[in-house]
């Protein structure tokens, strides 16, 4: 059986699908990529460039892309100029109508090396409207040798008259059995030692990262890096620090970690999330014991950690965590957020 897109994690009904339409010469003149940060959109797009312009395309015995001809090489390389990317403006929230006027400037070029030219548009979905008119001139009546990718976190946020121009393919997260395969066997060269090192040497904190990377490839390989890595695996064991206090009822330890977190709503509002998604994970585990889980990573521990509070308890602790990261959302003062937090889940 042939396979498609070797270098993208994960994702292979996806990568199938799309793959043999390439093969066939089926695909659209664009594609809308779906996902969200870190989960390959960039590398989909890369691919998908390499398998538009392949030499062995039509050929089964290789995969699509092949990425050994020569297009897909230059393609691979970052050297073509026949692959163009339009983004918005560095510091720009939303993406205007000059980067629209740019990319049809270079849309009146033929290709200089390849049979076709590809546009990649990314952060598509913060074109603002007027730029997405403007570039739906362009996406009605392309050139016969432009290929159009859309990179977007949020495909919703596009017009439907141009979602409807543009078939959209949705990357989702890599379970944590793929994604530490791929992190050992398929990553960067200079990252796969790391990974395999990190794996061998450390297991509890290379589950932790996979846990941490939420499915997303990329951010699995930047954590992979110490630096990087550290003061995330320090938020997780503040987590379990709360969690064995509000066990112990240990009022003085709630009060403190939280209070240390005072000094900045970003870090606050991130350790609650965590905290969060921890009461989720026992919440669910107190119901089933093959629930799937965002935080923890040893399942039995987590079952352990689970029969240590009653249900009803740790429902009050999830919505005293849910309203207190609402009203930092809502510019409540951060001290005061937490002290009360640290009150509601020493007396839930």
């Amino acid at each position: 059986m042939r396979t498609f897109f070797p270098a993208v994690a994960g994702n292979r009904a996806l990568a199938e699908k799309l793959g043999e339409e390439l093969a066939g010469g089926r695909f659209s003149h664009a594609y809308i990529i779906e996902g969200a940060k870190g989960y390959g959109k960039h590398t989909l797009a890369r691919q998908i460039a390499m398998a538009a312009a392949c030499e062995n395309r039509d050929d089964p015995r290789h995969p699509l892309p092949c990425g050994v001809c020569p297009a897909c090489r230059k393609i691979r390389s970052g050297n073509c100029p026949d692959l163009l990317w339009f983004s918005r403006a560095a510091g720009k929230a939303s993406m205007g109508v000059d980067t629209v006027r740019a990319l049809r400037e270079d849309l009146a070029l033929v290709p200089n090396e390849l049979d076709v030219k590809i546009l990649v548009v990314e952060d598509a979905d913060t074109m603002t409207v007027q730029a997405q008119n403007a570039f739906l001139l362009t996406l009605e009546e392309p050139p016969p040798f432009v290929l159009f990718l859309l990179l977007a976190e949020n495909a919703g946020s596009l017009l439907e008259t141009v979602r409807s121009r543009a078939p959209v393919f949705r990357l989702g997260p890599v379970d944590d059995e793929t994604l530490a395969a791929w992190l050992t066997q398929n990553a960067p060269p200079a990252l796969r030692p790391a990974a395999a090192a990190l794996q061998r040497e450390k297991p509890a904190e290379f589950a932790a990262l996979l846990r941490l990377a939420g499915g997303a490839v990329g951010v699995a390989e930047q954590l992979l890096d110490d630096k990087k890595r550290a003061p995330l695996l320090a938020e997780r064991e503040t987590v379990n620090t709360l969690l064995t206090a509000l066990f112990d009822r240990r009022r003085d330890v709630l009060t403190l970690t939280l209070a240390g977190l005072s000094q900045s709503r970003e870090a606050a509002d991130d350790l609650l999330s965590l905290l969060a998604a921890a009461l989720r994970d026992l919440i669910l585990l107190s119901r089933s014991e093959t629930a799937a889980l965002l935080f923890f990573t040893d399942r039995e521990a987590a079952l352990d950690a689970a029969a240590r509070c009653p249900l009803t308890r740790l429902l009050r602790c999830a919505a005293a965590t849910d309203a207190a990261k609402d009203a930092l959302a809502n510019n409540a003062n951060v001290r005061l957020t937490l002290s009360r937090l640290a009150d509601q889940l020493q007396n839930a």
